[in-house]
C-alpha cells in the first residue's frame, strides 16, 4: 500500500474548525453589514491580475519571491496581494460609470509569497474600504473612514474585544522637516526612525540625534510638549495642525471616543500623503496594528490621466481572528450550538415523512439537520444529536409517520412530547 498523502494544508494557509469558522463568519458578516449601512458598495474583483498591473518592476525573479506569479502562453499573471491595485484598475476602467465620491469595500482572499510566520500568511482575508474623489476630496471623508471602521470593529466587540485608534499626520512631518531645513536624506531618515519609535523605545532620542544632530530636539519636543506648539512656526505647520484638530473634531461629532493623536503613527507606505491611522486591540495590544490606512493623492496614476484622490483602510482580518482564536481570547461557547433541531428517523419507511418535516422546519428558518441513516439504532442517532449540541431532537418512528406527528425531545431538559409539525415549530421558536 502506498503512503498516504498529507492532510495538513501548506505552510502559511489557514484552516479553521467548524466552531471557529462560525465565529470568523459572524464577525465578517457584522463588519460588512456596518459598511453597507454606511453606503459602501461591495466589490468582488478578480483574484488574478496581469503581472504588469500588480507591479511596475520588470525583474521577474526579484518579485517572484514576494508574489505568486505564473504564465499562460504569452501572458504573465499573478495573484492579488491586496485590494488597492485591483481597485485602482477597476475605478480607472469604469470612471464614467461610477458616481463620485465613490465608496467601496472588498472582503477577499489575498496572496503573498513571503515566508510564513505567526500573523503573516500566504493566503489571508483582508477587508478594504475606500472613499474616492476626482481631483479633490474633503478631509471629512478621512474622518468618515475612521468612524465607519471604528463602528465595524465595535459591531464585534462582544466577540473580539474593544479596539482603539491612533491618528498621525504625514503633512505635519513634511512641514516640520521643511521648517527644520532637513535635506531629503535627513528627512527620509527621520521619517523612518519616527515610524519605528515604539519599537526602538528608550534608544529613540539618541538614535535621532545621531542621524540629524541637535535638530532632533525639536522633533522630540513634538512628543513631549505636543504638536500644537508648532502651529506658529510656518504656514504649512499651521495648516497641518488645523487639519489634525478638524479631523478629531469631526470624529467627536460622529461619536467616536476611542481615537487619540499619536504622531509616531506614520504608516510606511510611500503613497500616503496626509492623515494616517492604525487600530489596535485593547485586550491583545502585543498583536500590533490590526488595521490602518490613510489618504493618498493619486490612486490610479498607472491607469488613468485623471487624478483620483482617496482615503482608505485595510483590516488584516485573518491575522486578527486567527491570533485571537489561537490564544483562546474568544469565548466560542455561543458558536458551538448552531443546530436548533436534529431530525432522527427510526426506519427506512419513515424517510419520506421525515423529509417533509425537515422542509417545514427550514421554511420556518429553524436550523435543522437530519440523520438519514435510518437503519441505525436510536442510541446511535440520539448520540449524534447530543454531539452536535442540537437544542431539540425530532424523533420520527413508525407511529409518528402513521399519525403525521413528531416526538419532540428537549435535549437540555430531557422532556419529550408528541406534537404536530407546526406545534413543534412553535415550541422550538419559543
Amino acid at each position: 500500500m502506498s503512503d498516504l498523502k498529507p492532510t495538513k494544508p501548506l505552510s502559511g494557509f489557514v484552516e479553521l474548525l467548524p466552531t471557529q469558522q462560525r465565529c470568523f463568519d459572524e464577525c465578517a458578516a457584522r463588519m460588512q453589514k456596518t459598511l453597507k449601512t454606511a453606503g459602501f458598495s461591495h466589490l468582488d474583483l478578480p483574484a488574478i491580475e496581469r503581472a504588469e498591473v500588480l507591479t511596475d518592476k520588470d525583474n521577474w525573479e526579484e518579485i517572484e519571491t514576494q508574489m505568486f506569479l505564473f504564465q499562460k502562453g504569452e501572458t504573465k499573471m499573478g495573484l492579488r496581494y491586496d485590494g488597492t491595485v485591483g481597485l485602482a484598475r477597476y475605478v480607472a476602467g469604469n470612471i464614467n460609470d461610477l458616481v463620485f465620491p465613490f465608496r467601496a469595500y472588498q472582503f477577499a482572499r489575498n496572496y503573498r509569497g513571503e515566508r510564513p510566520q505567526r500573523g503573516r500568511y500566504r493566503e489571508f482575508y483582508q477587508m478594504d474600504l475606500d472613499i474616492l474623489g476626482i481631483n479633490e476630496l474633503s478631509l471629512a471623508y478621512d474622518a468618515e473612514i475612521v468612524a465607519v471602521l471604528s463602528k465595524a470593529y465595535e459591531s464585534c466587540a462582544d466577540i473580539i474585544g474593544k479596539t482603539y485608534v491612533k491618528v498621525g499626520n504625514r503633512r505635519f512631518w513634511n512641514a516640520m522637516f521643511e521648517w527644520l531645513g532637513l535635506d531629503e536624506e535627513q528627512a527620509r531618515t527621520a521619517f523612518t526612525l519616527i515610524d519605528k519609535k515604539d519599537k526602538i523605545g528608550e534608544e529613540f532620542p539618541g538614535a535621532l540625534r545621531e542621524k540629524i544632530g541637535n535638530l532632533a530636539n525639536e522633533i522630540l519636543r513634538v512628543f513631549s510638549d505636543g504638536y500644537e506648539e508648532f502651529s506658529t512656526k510656518s504656514a504649512n505647520l499651521m495648516s497641518a495642525v488645523e487639519e489634525i484638530n478638524s479631523f478629531i473634531a469631526t470624529l467627536n461629532a460622529a461619536g467616536i471616543e476611542n481615537a487619540t493623536i499619536d504622531l509616531a503613527i506614520m504608516r510606511g507606505h510611500a503613497y500616503y500623503t496626509g492623515i494616517v491611522f492604525e487600530f489596535f486591540s485593547e485586550s491583545f495590544p502585543e498583536l500590533g496594528a490590526i488595521g490602518g490606512g490613510g489618504r493618498y493623492e493619486n490612486l490610479a496614476s498607472k491607469f488613468s490621466k485623471t487624478k483620483i484622490v482617496g482615503v482608505g483602510a485595510a483590516v488584516g482580518f485573518s491575522r486578527l481572528m486567527v491570533a485571537l482564536l489561537e490564544d483562546n481570547k474568544i469565548d466560542l461557547a455561543q458558536f458551538e450550538t448552531p443546530i436548533d433541531a436534529a431530525v432522527l428517523v427510526m426506519g427506512e419507511s419513515q424517510l419520506s415523512f421525515a423529509t417533509g418535516v425537515c422542509t417545514e422546519l427550514r421554511k420556518s428558518e429553524i436550523v435543522t439537520t437530519s440523520y438519514l441513516d435510518a437503519y441505525k439504532k436510536f442510541k446511535n442517532q440520539i448520540e449524534f444529536a447530543d454531539k452536535i449540541k442540537a437544542k431539540f431532537s425530532i424523533i420520527i418512528g413508525e407511529d409518528e409517520a402513521k399519525d403525521k406527528i413528531v416526538a419532540l425531545k428537549n435535549m437540555t431538559t430531557g422532556t419529550q412530547e408528541k406534537l404536530t409539525t407546526q406545534e413543534a415549530i412553535k415550541r422550538i421558536k419559543a
